[in-house]
């Protein structure tokens, strides 16, 4: 990746000023160790990295400050206040997530066995997914044989995106404990951090990208009048860019960086 980026640009390692990396799964001292071992041996001058929930936060947002909510594959959560840092998150289901389209697909199978046998509400989730996906209990193979589960989940939870905004009461509430949850993250960044509203909230990931605008009113709603909601259109791999460019000794400018993003995604699109 790094050769490929560097023979569009016509540079070299030599021309490298400084290089920023984000790292999924970056999460203990043993780990930092290990990455920063292996981004050693690639040659170049000066570099550093960090979790990819930290540079997510930092592409959200001109200043580096305001809270960050993500949820793709798993979630993480990252805020900043100008003078401190702080994460929640970003580990596994029994280590307390509750966001992550895997685990809200999980929800939505869990509520159609639930509805089929009669232990909760019934709902036209029922019909939707089966019709998509057929019997959710062949799902169990994966419980024992693992695989890539990823194109079911996204089948899935556009399923949940259709039914929530159709009205469906069991949707609905997968929808209300998503809610739930980011103002939980949300809270609990406030009562660590020092913010001067209005906020900005950068709902990142996936997930929320492709989610309906229902659920983004919802989440606007639940947090406050104090927040300002923002969907970035860009990948976080500005947040990297953005590092590297201050550890390079640049000002990084609202205008800069909106020049940056409008680059980015002209090339994006390209």
């Amino acid at each position: 990746m790094i050769n490929s980026v560097l023979e569009r640009s016509k540079k070299t390692l030599e021309d490298v000023d400084f290089a920023f990396f984000g790292y999924a799964g970056a999460d203990f001292e043993y780990e930092m160790k290990i990455v920063r071992e292996i981004l050693g041996e690639i040659g170049l001058k000066r570099f550093d990295f960090d979790n990819d929930g930290r540079i997510a936060l930092r592409s959200g947002s001109f200043d580096d400050t305001g809270i960050m909510v993500s949820c793709g594959t798993g979630s993480i959560s990252y805020a900043s206040d100008g003078k401190r840092v702080n994460r929640i998150g970003g580990l596994s289901f029994s280590l307390g997530e509750r966001l992550g389209s895997h685990y809200i697909a999980s929800l939505v199978t869990s509520a159609v066995v639930r509805a089929k046998d009669g232990r909760d509400d019934w709902t036209v989730l029922v019909d939707e997914v089966e019709k998509e996906i057929g019997p959710v209990e062949t799902l169990l193979r994966y419980d024992y044989e693992g695989g890539d589960t990823s194109e079911i989940v996204k089948k899935v939870n556009q399923i949940l995106f259709r039914c929530a905004e159709s009205g469906d009461t069991v949707s609905l509430r997968i929808f209300n404990d998503i809610v739930t949850e980011v103002k939980k993250i949300v809270d609990a960044h406030r009562k660590s951090l020092n913010f001067t509203p209005p906020i900005r909230l950068i709902l990142e990931g996936s997930f929320f990208k492709n989610a309906p605008s229902l659920l983004i009113k919802m989440i606007e709603s639940a947090v406050g009048k104090e927040y300002e909601v923002t969907i970035p259109e860009h990948d976080p791999v500005i947040g990297a860019v953005l590092f590297a460019m201050e550890r390079s000794g640049i000002e990084v400018t609202e205008k800069l960086y909106n020049r940056l993003v409008k680059n980015y995604l002209k090339e994006v699109k390209r």
